[in-house]
């Protein structure tokens, strides 16, 4: 059995599910998910039941299997459960940030407590993640109006993660400030080669971005949606021929799962602040990177 932890927004749980799945499938075992986080952490929410996903939430009856450390205040685990024969799962925690082999030779019975922030951590599982990560509940009319438009059209959208970047000073002394020159540059850079261009901004501030952006291509402000419809706009977004990533998880996800012909990513030369963690195998190598400061946008692949 494999139980992944699952914590943190959408773009999280993404890779939580991935990196858990690939072992569950290398180890030919059971696989389940461990939500008990949300109870503690309501503004994020829990996500991936909107998406065509295999796995389970771990029924109560295997509350045992959780690490104490990890069991949530709801979960009733009798003492017989604590004994002999309801050992918990062995926890596998990812230590340090950034792939490492080791982990993929993890076994089976594991808890896994870790973001898995790299395509390196489920290789093969290509196709298996289209699929999975399918929605299937439907989109509302607006979303699917607007994604439409996306899929035909010349479109480039641009994805700008705002939030606790900027008003948690902890998360702002980790995460590169991707400024709005970043935006303007790769923005230029693409639309200079194109035939009618339209862009399309997806934020969790889009007050913030009506001021900043005034664009002379036709521009649209994704308001529509919210934190509890982020599956729109991840579905919203893969639909562009063109995405300009924000150093989040999210618009990594939206990148990763496009299927459009000839398709462009354009993602930030930095993820992290110079020392404050490792970022190098984040970024997949065939999308194109920018330099964050403020020169010419690279030509480069990633690494």
């Amino acid at each position: 059995m494999i139980i992944s932890r699952i914590d943190g927004g959408l773009g999280n749980q993404m890779f939580q599910y991935a990196f858990g799945l690939y072992l569950a499938k290398r180890a030919k075992t059971e696989f389940y998910l461990d939500i008990s986080s949300y109870e503690k952490q309501p503004h994020h929410g829990y996500l991936l039941d909107h998406f065509q996903i295999d796995a389970e939430v771990l029924p109560a009856k295997l509350s045992a299997k959780i690490p104490r450390k990890y069991r949530s205040s709801a979960a009733k685990v009798s003492r017989l459960q604590d004994g002999f024969g309801f050992r918990s799962l062995q926890r596998h925690k990812e230590r340090d940030f950034g792939f490492q082999t080791s982990h993929l030779e993890a076994g089976d019975n594991r808890y896994l407590v870790g973001y898995w922030q790299s395509e390196q951590f489920f290789p093969g599982m290509r196709d298996e993640l289209l699929r999975q990560f399918a929605l299937h509940r439907s989109l509302t009319a607006q979303s699917q109006e607007m994604g439409g438009r996306m899929a035909e059209g010349n479109s480039i959208a641009l994805h700008v993660r705002r939030g606790d970047y900027v008003t948690s000073q902890s998360a702002a002394a980790i995460y590169e400030h991707l400024s709005v020159d970043y935006y303007h540059r790769c923005l230029q850079a693409w639309t200079r080669e194109q035939d009618r261009p339209e862009v399309y901004i997806f934020s969790n501030d889009i007050a913030w971005c009506r001021e900043q952006f005034r664009l002379e291509h036709p521009t649209h402000f994704v308001d529509h949606t919210s934190v509890d419809t982020a599956f729109e706009d991840l579905w919203m977004m893969r639909q562009a021929a063109c995405l300009v990533m924000a150093n989040s998880t999210f618009s990594w996800w939206a990148a990763w799962l496009n299927q459009r012909p000839g398709h462009q990513v354009i993602a930030p030369s930095r993820w992290f602040r110079p020392g404050a963690m490792d970022g190098s195998s984040i970024l997949c190598r065939d999308w194109i990177v920018a330099d964050v400061d403020p020169s010419q946008i690279t030509s480069s692949k990633a690494a």
